[in-house]
């Protein structure tokens, strides 16, 4: 009888514990990563140079999570992207400005998952520097700049008697960043003059290598992600917005990566300067694994943004973009 009632007992307590909440998840989420790692399939992803670093960063670690994904991502500016999304090259594109009619037309979706801006640059060491900070540059100065058919000097930028060259520096690929800054000219990438470089990478280094240097970047180039702070020797200029020759409190450029990403969302920093970074298909993805990719991208993955200097999406964006999956 002692036997017996052991063995109930033992038997109670075993199913007691075996049924604790914490085992009980513990089960759930060993079910959940089975079901994850179960995940299999290939699919490359090209495009925009603003939106690699954390693409890359979101692929290497969906894979780790996910070991029957592969996942080819290659950096080749926007309008490249899209004619392998097009021509049935890649499955996704990284793209970094909005999508055209034509595109759309085309059959193109898109999700958001991250912002971004474009700043204009200079050299911090510039000779002129304490008199761009203070003035500014106006959009019809810009425009002057970038779409004059023979070089400018700095004096007829900031209307003194100054002769040294404005070295300019446009993009050769097919950048959303490019689209977007021209756009803000009311122009066209194509109409862009200058020294042409590939991608934002090779824009800073000779911007960095320039004290008469003027250029343009996306912000997530022009700061430092691991510190926030300026990269060396790149200085945003300031937008003259209202032509009064004058920086107004409003106009005053970013310092640090927290200030700039807090202008995009505030509306501080000029809207058309300011761009949404997606994530493209031809129609809306089915592939299981490019859709467990792209839930990743907007839920666990929004926590890396911030590693790569990137603005992070905010709770209603994340909404609208995962309803789009849906």
């Amino acid at each position: 009888m002692r036997i017996i009632q052991s063995t109930i007992l033992l038997s109670c307590l075993i199913i007691l514990f075996g049924c604790k909440p914490g085992n009980r998840e513990k089960n759930q989420n060993s079910l959940q990563t089975e079901t994850k790692s179960s995940i299999s399939g290939n699919f490359s992803i090209s495009g925009a140079y603003a939106l690699y670093p954390l693409v890359r960063k979101w692929a290497d670690d969906f894979m780790k999570i996910n070991p029957g994904v592969k996942i080819e991502v290659t950096k080749t500016g926007t309008g490249q992207g899209i004619d392998d999304l097009l021509t049935k090259m890649n499955q996704l594109a990284m793209i970094s400005r909005p999508l055209t009619d034509e595109e759309i037309t085309a059959g193109i979706w898109s999700v958001p998952v991250a912002k971004d801006g474009v700043a204009p640059i200079i050299n911090q060491k510039n000779p002129y520097f304490e008199k761009i900070l203070n003035q500014g540059l106006s959009p019809e100065e810009y425009l002057k700049a970038f779409t004059s058919d023979k070089p400018l000097t700095w004096g007829e930028l900031l209307d003194t008697n100054i002769k040294e060259k404005v070295i300019v520096y446009s993009r050769a690929d097919e950048s959303g960043a490019a689209d977007v800054f021209a756009d803000f000219l009311f122009k066209k990438s194509s109409d862009l003059k200058g020294i042409k470089v590939t991608g934002d990478d090779e824009m800073i280094k000779s911007v960095q290598e320039n004290k008469l240097a003027l250029g343009f970047c996306n912000f997530s180039y022009a700061f430092d992600a691991a510190t926030g702070e300026r990269r060396k020797d790149i200085q945003i200029v300031p937008s003259d917005l209202d032509f009064d020759n004058k920086i107004d409190r409003k106009e005053i450029p970013f310092s640090n990566l927290f200030e700039s990403h807090r202008g995009l969302w505030l509306g501080i920093y000029p809207k058309n300067l300011c761009r949404e970074l997606t994530i493209s298909s031809v129609g809306k993805p089915t592939d299981p694994a490019i859709v467990e990719f792209l839930k990743y991208v907007l839920t666990v993955g929004q926590e890396s943004i911030k590693e790569t200097g990137l603005c992070g999406l905010n709770n209603v964006y994340i909404k609208y973009s995962l309803d789009k999956l849906r």
